[in-house]
């Protein structure tokens, strides 16, 4: 452990934020208050001023390569400029970048740094959440997915790939590394055993045509708005190559718990269908992309023992999930009690 991830949340979040403030000049960015709104995975926060309200993002150390950043923001932008889906517009630097450094006191090495337009919305939470907008968080995914259908992604666009081997693989992003050690082998057993159930679903997916593209992949309640209307998506930070129906799972998995669950992935999948249509038999394999999610969080937290608000409630979290997996093992429905992040 570094001297810095010895340092407690508050003084983490604090060297963080002193880092922000100074790094808003290279974006032209002059007399701006900064306030802190997350620091989970990533710092985030919010940039208020003169020219109004913005979302500036510091990634955390050896997280992602600076090219998988970039190319986040390419796609922003162009997800931005070519439909009128409602999601953040990267700001470029002085230089004409959509990222620079950062260094962030007691951090050998500089962090990659990013600034984006705030998106107005209301968030709801899952238990709040109506049939109706269900529906419309579905109608989004379709059309975000029908635009991922026909992009062309430019040169040098580098997104991690969630296929088997990117969900729970060795080269993953959600490889927690050293971080697996916390695993117990009662809990690895389970994860490895709804990893064979997710493989299979994967194999039929592809078997047809228009199943993998660019997702969202992080479709989570914290992530989407609703502005009168209009979805509106924010944090693309997980965004990758995936199957289209893994990008239903997030918001399933935080419908789990919920009595009305079956009305809501009802309207979810109505919403979708009427946009992007789907064969009715692939409802069930949504659930095995749920519970694969669910596995590819555990890592995620393993991955992230660092981060003093992540670590001490790890164990505790990861052996509720264990007994939430070995339900949908024998059921096939995965109804999730425990923390989320």
């Amino acid at each position: 452990m570094t001297a810095f991830e010895s340092l407690s949340y508050e003084a983490q979040l604090d060297r963080f934020a002193d880092a922000a403030e100074h790094i808003l000049p290279a974006f032209g960015f002059i007399d701006h208050e900064v306030t802190p709104l997350q620091y989970v995975n990533n710092a985030v926060f919010a940039v208020d001023g003169p020219r109004g309200q913005y979302v500036l993002r510091v990634h955390r150390r050896g997280h992602k390569p600076i090219v998988f950043i970039a190319s986040e923001m390419r796609w922003l932008a162009d997800i931005h400029a070519q439909t009128d889906l409602c999601v953040p517009e990267p700001v470029p630097t002085l230089e004409g970048t959509l990222l620079t450094p950062i260094q962030i006191e007691g951090v050998p090495e500089p962090l990659s740094c990013v600034l984006l337009s705030w998106v107005e919305g209301t968030a709801c939470k899952p238990e709040d959440t109506t049939p109706e907008q269900a529906a419309r968080l579905g109608t989004f995914l379709a059309r975000l997915h029908n635009f991922s259908a026909i992009y062309a992604p430019p040169a040098g666009f580098i997104r991690p790939r969630l296929d088997w081997e990117g969900l729970f693989g060795e080269h993953s992003p959600y490889n927690p590394g050293p971080g697996a050690r916390i695993f117990t082998p009662e809990q690895v057993q389970v994860m490895g055993a709804v990893a064979r159930q997710v493989r299979q679903v994967m194999q039929t997916l592809d078997q047809e045509s228009q199943t993998f593209g660019l997702i969202h992949a992080d479709f989570i309640a914290k992530n989407y708005l609703f502005h009168g209307d209009q979805v509106c998506a924010i944090d693309f930070e997980d965004c990758a190559f995936g199957y289209y129906l893994y990008d239903l799972a997030p918001p399933l998995l935080n419908f789990s718990p919920l009595p009305g669950y079956a009305d809501l992935k009802a309207a979810l999948w109505a919403g979708y269908t009427a946009v992007r249509p789907l064969p009715d038999s692939l409802r069930d394999d949504l659930e095995t992309f749920v519970a694969g999610r669910h596995v590819a969080s555990c890592r995620w937290i393993a991955g992230n023992l660092d981060n003093p608000h992540v670590r001490d409630r790890a164990p505790h979290i990861l052996e509720n999930r264990r007994q939430e997996l070995e339900g949908f093992l024998e059921t096939g429905r995965l109804e999730r009690k425990s923390e989320i992040l």
